[in-house]
């Protein structure tokens, strides 16, 4: 009994300290980006995304770097740049479920309302020091997201067009 306590007190700091299963190391291999011009409000929302496939090559994860600014070309750098952090389950794209009423099954066509994801905003000086970094990783969920040369110097020219230069 108490070796098992000790066993078991031993795993539990293992875990704790972080020795736990090391995190999945996936490589961005893609950038894209689009923008959505609001005439009305004399606003851009300009987004950048890198992309990070899993072993099988379907998109794990995706990373957005999002500004906005006035008009339909920056005339000054965004004062911040939010980053979301986006986990695409492999089931994604044919979410599978079903449904019982009174013993007879109910045809239903799924389709994915939400993912998992999370938000952060950086001042736009350290995502000028992000995109001219030689390596950049992240670490978010499960994963340690490595981003690709390509991608990278695909952000040094998103970078420098937000600049407003």
């Amino acid at each position: 009994m108490i070796r098992t306590m000790v066993i078991g007190a031993g795993l539990m700091l293992l875990a704790a300290t972080g020795f736990a299963q090391p995190p999945r190391h996936l490589l961005g291999t893609s950038m894209s980006g689009h923008i959505e011009m609001n005439s009305a409000a004399g606003t851009t929302v300009d987004t950048a995304t890198v992309a990070f496939p899993d072993s099988q090559g379907r998109p794990a994860f995706t990373v957005d770097f999002i500004a906005q600014y006035e008009g339909a070309t920056p005339s000054a750098p965004p004062r911040v740049v939010d980053v979301v952090i986006t986990q695409l389950p492999p089931d994604d794209d044919a979410p599978h479920v079903s449904m019982q009423v009174n013993g007879e099954a109910l045809m239903l066509v799924p389709r994915v309302r939400s993912r998992r994801a999370m938000v952060a905003s950086i001042a736009f000086d350290d995502f000028v020091k992000l995109a001219n970094a030689d390596s950049v990783v992240e670490r978010a969920f499960d994963a340690e997201l490595e981003f690709g040369v390509g991608q990278i110097r695909m952000l040094r020219t998103v970078a420098q067009r937000w600049s407003g230069r």
